[in-house]
């Protein structure tokens, strides 16, 4: 059964408020220009008819680095395309860390905190 049929079904069942159908899960490996740090996350993509916007995406980790009072979790997981959510996704995880490498901080896997929910 294709995803847009599932929401279909979703969508007309008097019981279901809102959903969200995984479309895929990704793993991977960032680039933050630091030659030694290579920080693995997870992505997933979920499509909905629940918002004006179909996609929106989780992270498996948010990102608290030194220069951060907390850590960084994203307000707006949502996008127009697939394409854009992932790559909401990717940039709203490696901003931060780029800007404290930039700032002279030496990257740590301690700054990437697991996301309890993903």
């Amino acid at each position: 059964m294709s995803i847009d049929k599932v929401i279909e079904i979703l969508d007309k069942h008097s019981e279901v408020m809102e959903s969200y159908v995984l479309l895929r899960e990704i793993k991977l490996f960032l680039n933050v220009d630091h030659e030694h740090f290579h920080p693995e996350i997870r992505i997933k993509i979920y499509e909905s008819s629940a918002l004006r916007v179909p996609y929106h995406f989780s992270v498996s980790h948010h990102v608290k680095t030194p220069t951060q009072a907390g850590p960084y979790m994203p307000s707006k997981t949502w996008a127009e395309s697939e394409e854009e959510a992932i790559r909401q996704a990717i940039s709203t995880t490696t901003s931060y860390i780029k800007s404290a490498i930039a700032a002279g901080h030496e990257p740590s896997e301690s700054w990437l905190i697991p996301d309890e929910d993903f």
